[in-house]
């Protein structure tokens, strides 16, 4: 910058008869700005000289050959803190806060993602593949079902995380305070998804951490089978359930075998991907139109009637874009393993 200006300068000073638009000209043809050149036409009229001035306030403490520690003892690391390397190094943390900025090195918030094996890591893609493309067609109907709690309230929505107030002395205290109960009450919901609907969802009072096989095949499966006569008679279809132990235990597999229903084998089934199962994304969509608006249930029967009214509210176009997602997923997921789509 100090050359153009000394450049710039001596054409001001000798020729006299230029005017500051043929400067101005002359350096663009060279492919510097106009705004640029300007601004030292301003500041030769100001009388300030081509080279900086020595500016005020204090020079900087940090020294060069410490700048390649700092970096390495930040980048691509977890739980790093400011004002833990100010001290480590002698200076402010906002000096770090500088320098980081300097570097281009921007804080990211750690994403959530299911815990892999290094077997599970390697054998994912694969299964992926060969669901994709050995079961798979471009007239397959995938059909996904799941279950999933639903408690009598559920503060940990993101919209219900806080709230508007003046001041907090007179918010009251159901309001004011998240409260949690050791051994919530609860209700289990299960339904199945295709690009075509919904199922009939079964809801019903749970007492167990996870659903058995005698409530999966007698009270979940039926409708499953009610579900596909209705929606998929005479479609090529495949029915994707994860491996939750229910879902694969040899009563299950009986009744599927018995039913006609073909079902994706369990030792082609691809380990913990619910990224790859737009189900997962679903109970997300219908969580949030339950609890909307921070709304709790007194009873049992007054949260599945509210469940039952927030399924048919759902957008199907919704569930049949989420649906036709899934060769895609697995394809990337082939391609670029399980993280890919987290």
């Amino acid at each position: 910058m100090t050359d153009l200006r000394k450049r710039v300068y001596s054409m001001l000073g000798q020729n006299t008869n230029l005017k500051n638009n043929d400067i101005v000209k002359h350096f663009v043809q060279e492919g510097f700005k106009r705004r640029t050149l300007y601004n030292i036409i301003k500041r030769y009229e100001m009388g300030l000289p081509a080279e900086d001035l020595s500016r005020s306030g204090r020079p900087t403490s940090f020294k060069r050959k410490n700048l390649k520690r700092l970096q390495n003892a930040a980048i691509n690391r977890i739980g790093v803190s400011q004002r833990k390397l100010g001290r480590k190094f002698g200076v402010a943390q906002s000096t770090i806060h500088y320098n980081w900025k300097k570097f281009g090195l921007k804080h990211y918030k750690r994403q959530k993602a299911p815990k892999y094996s290094e077997n599970q890591v390697e054998q994912i893609p694969k299964k992926c593949r060969k669901m994709r493309r050995q079961m798979l067609t471009s007239n397959t109907f995938i059909i996904v079902d799941d279950e999933k709690y639903f408690t009598f309230s559920n503060d940990d929505m993101p919209q219900n995380v806080g709230f508007y107030a003046f001041g907090k002395e007179d918010v009251p205290d159901n309001v004011k305070f998240k409260t949690k109960e050791k051994y919530p009450k609860k209700v289990l919901v299960w339904l199945a998804l295709s690009a075509k609907g919904i199922s009939t969802p079964y809801i019903g009072s749970t007492k167990g951490p996870a659903i058995t096989a005698d409530i999966y095949v007698n009270k979940c499966l039926s409708k499953l089978r009610s579900f596909i006569e209705e929606y998929h008679a005479g479609d090529e279809y495949i029915f994707w359930p994860d491996l939750a132990s229910s879902h694969y235990a040899n009563k299950t597999t009986r009744w599927l075998h018995e039913q006609n229903i073909k079902f994706v084998p369990k030792q082609d089934n691809p380990p913990n991907v619910p990224q790859a199962r737009p189900i997962e994304d679903f109970w997300s969509i219908l969580a949030g139109k339950v609890y909307e608006g921070g709304w709790e249930s007194k009873t049992e029967l007054q949260l599945k009637r509210r469940i039952y009214q927030k399924i048919k509210e759902i957008d199907m176009n919704v569930v049949q874009h989420m649906m036709m997602s899934i060769r895609t997923k697995l394809r990337k997921i082939e391609d670029k393993g399980p993280f890919s789509l987290v």
